[in-house]
């Protein structure tokens, strides 16, 4: 995976940046064809930081007192079809390059043969450039950066992302989260109770009620008389506002 991500022949990611770069470069746009290049190597070299970490680095997972398990087969399973990708889809850039052009402009590049390898010589280049920039950084040293660098800010800026998780977490996450949890507390301790107490009053309504239904003449004759009582004092309470 790290050898197809850097661009290495012949894997799929060294066609997708070959055709990337041909593009820039046969369309003139010479600025862009060298950020892109550099970003290129750039890209090779963190990926094998990576792998100097993790198989060739200090094993850290020692000062917590456990060892890394394998990973689970289905994940090795669902892997299987990229690892296959990655070797082979590079040659089938005719049929991808077709498929595009059905909905996109024809790719349409004038470079010459010589030109064309030699940048296909750059990219791959550039590539093993990165991968052994990495390798010997990492025997040298086994860091990438003095104390001095990671203290200007600069590499501050790049480490912490431009600080946007920070300003993420602070403008958006946090006062989303307060919201949510006074959104949850309005539910539970007004809109539940409402219903609840809804609830509550049929249901006691409901039970004290019964009473009416128990064939007891005394209790039906008393419901009827405290009924017709209570439209009585109605009735004279809508004579008088008239």
């Amino acid at each position: 995976a790290s050898v197809a991500l850097a661009g290495i022949f012949p894997l799929s990611g060294f066609f997708s940046k070959d055709l990337i770069l041909e593009v820039a470069f046969g369309s003139q746009h010479y600025i862009l064809w060298t950020v892109l290049w550099i970003t290129a190597g750039l890209t090779a070299f963190y990926s094998f930081r990576l792998v100097m970490y993790v198989f060739h680095g200090e094993e850290n997972f020692k000062k917590f007192g456990y060892h890394p398990h394998e990973t689970y087969p289905y994940v090795i399973a669902a892997m299987v079809p990229l690892v296959i990708l990655a070797m082979v889809a590079g040659f089938t850039k005719g049929v991808f390059v077709e498929m595009i052009t059905k909905q996109l402009p024809v790719l349409d590049i004038h470079v010459s043969s010589t030109t064309f390898w030699v940048l296909v010589m750059l990219t791959l280049g550039i590539a093993l450039g990165g991968i052994a920039l990495a390798y010997f950084k990492h025997q040298k040293d086994g860091s990438y950066f003095s104390a001095q660098m990671q203290e200007t800010f600069v590499y501050k800026l790049l480490a912490n992302q431009y600080y946007m998780p920070l300003i993420i977490e602070k403008m958006i996450l946090k006062p989303y989260l307060w919201i949510s949890k006074a959104s949850w507390k309005i539910d539970m301790h007004v809109v539940d109770e409402i219903v609840d107490g809804i609830a509550r009053t049929v249901y006691s309504t409901g039970e004290k009620s019964t009473g009416a239904q128990n064939a007891n003449l005394s209790k039906s004759l008393l419901s009827m008389a405290l009924g017709l009582v209570f439209f009585i004092v109605l009735g004279a309470i809508y004579s008088f506002a008239k």
